[in-house]
């Protein structure tokens, strides 16, 4: 448990020269509350230019990574992370559907972690670390934190290579919970879709899956 600020920091990261933390950012990937301003001002200058040289979608466009998508910056020296990779992650504002739509979000969300590791994978990233996306004002009022948390698990528990070739390496995947709370169902999650996992709840700044 603890902000995935912190990840880079972390002793049980195996291989630092090849690790990354995964942002929620917003579609203009420059910056924004809570997490990501939080990474944006551990990173400083230089992850602030790297996000800025990001292409956009089209001239006329400040959508830099669409909703379901996400984009890397790095390698880089990006200060206080302590990691050389940051992945900008989006997912689903939730406020923006309704019950009869909430399965568009859930696409949506799905594509963000999926599309995070198909990045990490394709630079050969060693570790991720995520922050857990839309689990915070972005949830929006119909789904709890175990809905969007067990998405996000879920989807990543189905990722596969995109071909049968790039097999021999998958990246360690840690989910970084920042509350109690995300913490403990994190881990009642997990204990129900993966291996059971011991040890104490509120100890542990991250829970590491085997894709």
């Amino acid at each position: 448990r603890g902000s995935v600020v912190d990840f880079g920091a972390d002793p049980f990261i195996k291989n630092k020269a090849s690790a990354a933390i995964v942002n929620a950012a917003n579609e203009g990937c420059l910056g924004g509350g809570g997490v990501d301003g939080a990474i944006s001002n551990a990173g400083g200058i230089n992850l602030y230019k790297d996000r800025l040289a990001l292409p956009t979608v089209s001239l006329d466009s400040k959508i830099r990574c669409p909703t379901g998508s996400a984009v890397v910056t790095g390698p880089g020296d990006y200060g206080e992370l302590h990691v050389p990779y940051v992945i900008h992650a989006v997912g689903p504002n939730y406020h923006d559907f309704d019950e009869d739509s909430l399965s568009e979000g859930h696409s949506l969300l799905q594509s963000a972690y999926q599309t995070s590791v198909d990045v990490a994978h394709k630079e050969k990233i060693q570790s991720i670390g995520f922050s857990l996306l839309s689990s915070g004002i972005f949830r929006g009022p119909f789904l709890s934190v175990a809905d969007v948390l067990g998405i996000g698990l879920d989807a990543l528990k189905d990722w596969k290579p995109s071909s049968e070739e790039d097999e021999g390496f998958v990246p360690d995947v840690y989910l970084c919970a920042f509350t109690a709370r995300e913490c403990n169902t994190l881990v009642d999650l997990c204990d129900d879709k993966f291996q059971k996992l011991d040890g104490p709840r509120q100890g542990d700044q991250s829970e590491e899956m085997d894709l």
